[in-house]
């Protein structure tokens, strides 16, 4: 989100913002039919949660279910890769001669002793205070660039370019900063008994990053028409350049948002985990029983050691990030390129569709 400024700069103000809208629109749009999904499959299997890949298998069988399983775990791992990765270098920054693996270690081993040790309300709770802290940061961001280009922010407007070349940059950075798909299966078990609670929270929810993403984008390309900055690769320091006191809340925004992801991802992904291994042993042993167990993995198998589970996704992601300089950007690259040309670009329609034509047919 931080850098998506650099990617609409050549379109302008009002392009970039209709983009960033029909973005959201389709992102919000595959989301909610995501969470019918899951809801018909909770309701269909008897659970309380369900996995992407359960609902995957359901719908598509069990040979393309297992490899959609195989690519949403490496995407989920890639992401969990990417957020300890993110988390270690701001406290790096801070701590400057603090060991690497340590660097990297401190918040995820937090984490992980928070889900693995204390009830969910807790998380919920530690969850909460993050969020707080980014609307925080990202308002004082906001406000700051605002006091200091008040005028080139109107100025900025009279800039349009609606060429696709301009625009179509932008789109993949905008769906993958907006969307939550990977742990809608664990939200439409919190929100509610149906799927109308879920879509309420998906809309509300989703319209605050939509509003943060909105207006941080328009305050850079405020100031980058102040300065007379047609191009740059950095938003981050051309606020800075402004006014270096703003460096708090970057670095606040950025740990709180790649924090409560992290902890999303370590809430959901053994769950996710556990579904993908016991489908695999589904698909070289089909007699063990039909894919309404898939719903039911959640009380079997692996998922019995489930603390066991986030330690694993958390420690081995500690280690990537700490010998491998470039894990967060190759991480997000690979995110960037499956989460919007396949899991989520294509496999929520088909699936709702395959779905709703199989209950009709019923």
């Amino acid at each position: 989100m931080l850098g998506l400024p650099s990617a609409t700069i050549r379109s302008g103000q009002t392009p970039s913002a209709a983009a960033i809208v029909l973005s959201w629109a389709y992102v919000v749009s595959s989301i909610i039919l995501v969470a019918e999904l899951s809801f018909a499959a909770m309701e269909e299997g008897g659970v309380e949660e369900v996995s992407f890949t359960g609902l995957a298998s359901s719908t598509l069988g069990a040979g393309p279910g297992a490899v959609v399983a195989v690519v949403y775990a490496a995407l989920s791992f890639s992401l969990l890769v990417a957020c300890v990765a993110g988390i270690g270098s701001l406290v790096s920054q801070l701590f400057p001669g603090l060991n690497p693996v340590m660097a990297n270690a401190i918040f995820p081993c937090f984490a992980g002793a928070l889900i693995a040790f204390f009830p969910f309300k807790t998380v919920d709770g530690a969850n909460r205070v993050l969020c707080g802290l980014m609307l925080a940061s990202i308002t004082a961001l906001v406000v700051t660039g605002v006091s200091v280009g008040r005028s080139s922010l109107l100025k900025s407007l009279s800039y349009a370019c609606w060429s696709p070349g301009a625009i179509l940059p932008a789109i993949p950075v905008t769906v993958l900063t907006l969307g939550f798909h990977v742990i809608t299966p664990f939200i439409c078990k919190m929100v509610g008994d149906s799927v109308y609670d879920a879509r309420k929270a998906i809309l509300i929810g989703g319209f605050v990053p939509l509003a943060m993403v909105l207006s941080w984008n328009a305050v850079i390309l405020g100031l980058a028409s102040a300065g007379g900055n047609a191009t740059f690769d950095d938003p981050i320091k051309l606020l800075l350049s402004v006014n270096p006191a703003a460096l708090p809340a970057v670095r606040g925004f950025a740990f709180a948002a790649l924090a409560t992801s992290m902890i999303g991802y370590a809430v959901s992904f053994p769950k996710q985990l556990s579904d993908t291994v016991e489908l695999i042993f589904q698909r070289f042993s089909p007699k063990k029983g039909c894919m309404q167990h898939a719903y039911a993995s959640g009380s079997t198998g692996l998922a019995k050691n489930r603390a066991i589970l986030t330690w694993t996704v958390l420690v081995i992601p500690i280690f990537i990030a700490s010998f491998f300089s470039a894990a967060f950007s190759k991480a997000l690259d690979f995110a960037g390129v499956y989460a919007n040309c396949f899991l989520f670009g294509i496999l929520p329609p088909v699936m709702a569709w395959i779905h709703r034509s199989q209950k009709r047919k019923r």
